[in-house]
């Protein structure tokens, strides 16, 4: 069954048809109204006694054509691919595999599905462990960050969306001239002409974004380098960091998270904010310094998007795919320039999502799963 929802899409009243919410779930949100400290991981490790959880109506999306969701509009979409390579967890944790077969076999799916000029592979996590599992070493999310492979993770239940518009921005300027061969995504990854374009649309976009902030009355300095960390625990002034993305006339590009199971999901599946739509207004950034990161400056200021629960006598909807396939890929849109651009609504801007609890499935395996982050250039 599906319902129409009258919701705010980055703020505008819109009328989306939406699935039917079948169950309750938990999510967890970051509870205080105020952003965290500086490099506050405690949150991120879900130890932080800031962290709220609540129940919210849960719909799967297979009430509607998995077809009918686009990330224009709801932040996601649902990719079809057979896997390209073998899902067992030896060769899903060789990184010459990940990268010489795997990363390849999305860059094309991206190519083909979204129509995206270039696309380039970030990085990628692997997780296949349950949560919590005490005799799991934690994560060092102050970096440096595996590139590619690196260990066993759980889910990561928080509501989130992994940047703000400018942590966003801050990823494309941080990357240094040897991003491709300091991530292992040079020669057997990608060709000679896929990095020589990748990088001439990234100059092209810095300079047209330059542009419309000098336009607006902002410098845009070189805001992403460690100098220029705020002291008092992230609140960024000026440049990037408050710009609306008004006036940009370079390429449209965007960064996803494209979410994979390995085997069909039967427990701690992967939800998606369906309404309302989040926007940098509906999210709380958490402030960080990123360090060592391959490909990158040294240092660089940046911001996770935490989001807000919902708001007394508010309620939130959210989604999943039932049972979902490892040929039914989710690309999870965390920024999205012409959302900014147009500012009027009719693109999203980002896709919060969450892992959660299934009822009724604890004693299931292990959910095995994968995300690349990547950039996607029109």
């Amino acid at each position: 069954m599906a319902t129409t929802m009258e919701v705010k899409v980055e703020n505008t009243p819109a009328v989306l048809e939406l699935p039917e919410a079948q169950l309750h779930a938990t999510i967890n949100y970051y509870s205080l109204p105020t952003p965290p400290s500086l490099d506050d991981l405690s949150i991120l490790d879900g130890t932080s006694p800031n962290i709220a959880s609540h129940k919210v109506p849960v719909a799967d999306l297979r009430s509607l054509p998995l077809s009918s969701y686009n990330h224009s509009t709801h932040g996601f979409q649902v990719l079809h691919q057979p896997l390209a390579i073998n899902p067992s967890h030896e060769f899903v944790h060789d990184p010459t595999i990940l990268t010489s077969q795997y990363y390849p076999s999305i860059i094309s799916l991206l190519k083909e599905q979204l129509h995206v000029r270039s696309t380039v592979v970030i990085n990628s996590t692997l997780r296949d462990i349950p949560a919590p599992d005490p005799s799991a070493p934690p994560m060092d999310y102050k970096n440096p960050r595996p590139t590619t492979g690196g260990a066993s993770l759980f889910p990561f239940s928080l509501a989130h969306s992994d940047y703000t518009p400018g942590g966003a921005r801050t990823h494309l300027r941080a990357m240094t001239p040897d991003w491709f061969s300091a991530t292992g995504t040079a020669d057997g990854c990608t060709s000679a002409d896929e990095r020589t374009l990748f990088l001439r649309l990234r100059d092209e976009i810095i300079d047209a974004e330059d542009r419309a902030m000098r336009k607006a009355g902002l410098e845009p300095g070189d805001d992403y380098a460690a100098a220029a960390a705020p002291a008092d625990g992230g609140k960024k002034k000026g440049g990037y960091w408050t710009w609306d993305g008004r006036g940009y006339d370079g390429p449209r590009y965007a960064m996803f998270s494209v979410w994979r199971p390995w085997e069909t999901v039967r427990r701690d599946p992967l939800a998606v904010l369906l309404a309302p739509a989040a926007d940098p207004d509906g999210c709380v950034a958490l402030p960080r310094m990123y360090r060592n990161r391959p490909g990158c400056v040294s240092e660089y200021y940046n911001e996770n998007a935490l989001v807000r629960p919902p708001a007394r006598g508010g309620e939130q909807v959210w989604g999943y795919i039932s049972e979902q396939k490892p040929e039914e890929v989710l690309a999870l849109k965390f920024y999205d320039s012409e959302a900014l651009r147009r500012g009027d609504g009719s693109v999203r801007l980002m896709c919060p999502h969450s892992a959660f609890t299934l009822p009724g499935t604890e004693d299931q395996p292990a959910r095995r799963s994968c995300e690349l982050r990547v950039w996607c250039i029109w």
